[in-house]
């Protein structure tokens, strides 16, 4: 006989088919979200042993004809250093990129206060050195103390400001960087006067290897990969708004230090 406080055995089935229902349907999210992982880890490995073959190639047939025995012109054998330099280099840069990304999801569990001031200013320190053939005016706002990791904000914004100079097609390149309180977040603002990119190409810059540029530009497109990885597994969000002639604008969020 149930007593005052005992439910029906109705109740209880009723509820253990809920139960069952939540944890049923919580499985199938984290099967889905194991398999888009799987997928896009597989789609990765397999781009970056594309993008390496190439530049292996370029070293592995110019090394060969150095090593043959036949009378060549000083300035064509320069020339062949001069591949297999550029070569060596595309791989290296390749590989310290992907190192990079595979950091970007490291344990947030050491979050601190971190000054975005700092952030930025090591940012415009490292990418004006890095081009000092540029004109490159950098200026902001007051920015303001966030929760996250000093390392993984300052190369976010060591790539958003290194876009922004690399691909400037004006005599001096102007970046903008703001920021707005919004609730328990804070959006940061990044506004350059570059070409633009068109709003079909929005996702696809966030995306490994993807680059919208020839080699022209040096980098292995892994730069703005980074920023979303990093970003998101702090929990925040990133975007870009943009157009042809007119400049792009990177939108990112990070929690609040208080």
């Amino acid at each position: 006989m149930a007593t005052a406080n005992s439910k029906p055995a109705k109740y209880e089935s009723a509820d253990l088919e809920a139960a069952l229902e939540i944890e049923t349907r919580r499985r199938v999210e984290l099967e889905e979200s194991l398999r888009q992982t799987r997928d896009a880890f597989e789609e990765f490995i397999l781009t970056a042993a594309h993008d390496l073959r190439e530049p292996l190639r370029t070293v592995s047939v110019y090394s060969e004809l150095l090593t043959r025995n036949d009378e060549r012109p000083e300035a064509e054998t320069d020339q062949y250093r001069r591949y297999i330099l550029d070569g060596t280099g595309r791989m290296q840069s390749l590989i310290a990129g992907m190192v990079e990304y595979a950091g970007a999801a490291s344990n947030n569990g050491y979050l601190m206060s971190v000054d975005l001031n700092e952030v930025f200013a090591d940012a415009t320190a490292h990418v004006t050195a890095k081009m000092p053939q540029r004109t490159v005016t950098i200026t902001r706002d007051q920015l303001p103390v966030v929760k996250g990791d000093f390392e993984k904000l300052v190369k976010v914004a060591r790539h958003l400001l290194d876009n922004a100079a690399r691909y400037c097609e004006n005599s001096e390149c102007r970046v903008h960087i703001s920021a707005e309180r919004v609730e328990t977040e804070w959006l940061i603002i990044v506004h350059d006067n570059g070409p633009g990119i068109e709003e079909a190409y929005y996702d696809r810059i966030f995306e490994p290897f993807k680059r919208l540029h020839g080699r022209q530009y040096a980098g292995c497109g892994l730069g703005l990969t980074y920023c979303r990885r990093a970003i998101e597994n702090g929990g925040g969000r990133i975007w870009v708004e943009s157009g042809p002639d007119r400049g792009s604008t990177f939108f990112f969020t990070v929690s609040a230090a208080s």
